[in-house]
């Protein structure tokens, strides 16, 4: 950690201005000022003004972009990991944002050792949620990082996922195409959540969480369940059509539906949540039971503890955008996918509560 003379901590300050519909700028500019009069000495990296949230739509739905198109999240993930290879190390990395921003800097961090700090400002906040910091406003969020800059930081695990390039061509049909890795703090999921993921990012109305209660009513009338086989540690797991299909590190997706309410971000166990095809009325009936986790009795759902998960395609289809991964609500590639759970390796300033 980086303590210049005078033992001030050295924050670099990491800011979506356009998270939680447009309020990222203004939380951002309290943050700052509440570090620095804490006795912080901050680094701000300047992040451009679209919103790391739905940016990555057209990868998920549309042509790839070409390599000097480059998305929000990408160029911030390219800054970021420039200025951790070229500068002094900080004491932490604090971001003021949703999941995006969250996931896209778990990325850089993961196995560096530098601690992660968040201060929530987007619509969904499912990772600090599972860490026990959702409920926490700008005030108590900045002393917390503060508070914890004395002590030695926590670890969280991470979902490892191996799979196809979204960007290589005709990487669907030809099975995963160029390999790429990637982690993910909540889970990975395909199948309906993947495309519902998708769509959501697409719209630009409404804003917020109301986005993906829309995208949710969208994909009933049209997804149909994608052929799916699943290995768990080796050992035959489900195998057919899957109308939900989530490997989980974390408690939470799609801003506070509780999938998997036993799963803990440093246990080092993943949680294979599977349900088969539903019809949609039945779907709607039982979904409101997720937001407050009590959905893992019904018959349909079925919760089974991993280390290692391998997703592959099977039978007909599906199709290439029914192919796609998401983790922590972003296109991370496409099918065949292994997920490994990373014991460890985040940094977290505070760690996780139980």
């Amino acid at each position: 950690m980086s303590h210049p003379a005078g033992g001030r901590p050295h924050l670099l300050l990491c800011i979506n201005p356009a998270s939680g519909v447009g309020r990222g700028a203004g939380i951002g500019a309290e943050v700052l000022a509440r570090l620095r009069s804490g006795g912080a000495d901050v680094e701000v990296l300047a992040v451009h003004r679209e919103s790391l949230d739905g940016s990555s739509s057209r990868v998920a739905g549309g042509p790839t972009p070409d390599a000097d198109d480059e998305l929000p999240a990408r160029r911030y993930e390219t800054a970021l990991g420039r200025r951790l290879d070229g500068g002094p190390q900080p004491a932490a990395v604090v971001v003021v944002g949703g999941d995006g921003m969250v996931h896209v800097t778990a990325n850089v961090l993961a196995g560096t050792g530098i601690p992660l700090g968040v201060v929530p400002a987007g619509t969904g906040n499912d990772t600090v949620r599972a860490l026990g910091w959702a409920e926490a406003g700008v005030a108590e969020s900045t002393e917390r990082i503060l508070g914890a800059l004395g002590r030695p930081p926590g670890a969280i695990d991470l979902a490892r996922v191996e799979l196809g390039d979204l960007g290589a061509a005709g990487a669907g049909a030809a099975g995963g195409g160029t390999a790429v890795v990637r982690y993910a703090v909540s889970g990975v999921n395909v199948a309906f959540d993947a495309a519902v993921n998708a769509t959501a990012n697409s719209l630009r109305w409404p804003r917020g969480g109301l986005r993906y209660v829309l995208a949710v009513l969208m994909e009933l009338t049209r997804y149909r369940p994608a052929g799916l086989r699943t290995l768990l540690d080796g050992a035959e797991g489900a195998s057919g059509p899957a109308f939900l299909l989530c490997v989980m590190n974390g408690r939470f997706i799609g801003g506070g539906m509780e999938v998997t309410p036993g799963t803990r971000l440093d246990d080092g166990i993943l949680e294979v949540f599977h349900v088969p095809p539903m019809h949609p009325v039945r779907f709607l009936r039982v979904f409101p039971r997720v937001f407050s986790g009590r959905h893992t009795d019904l018959p349909e759902v079925t919760i089974r503890p991993a280390r290692s998960v391998r997703i592959e395609r099977v039978g007909r289809g599906p199709s290439e955008r029914e192919s796609v991964v998401f983790g922590d609500g972003e296109p991370l590639g496409q099918l065949p996918a292994t997920v490994t759970v990373a014991p460890g390796m985040l940094a977290v300033l505070g760690g996780a509560e139980s």
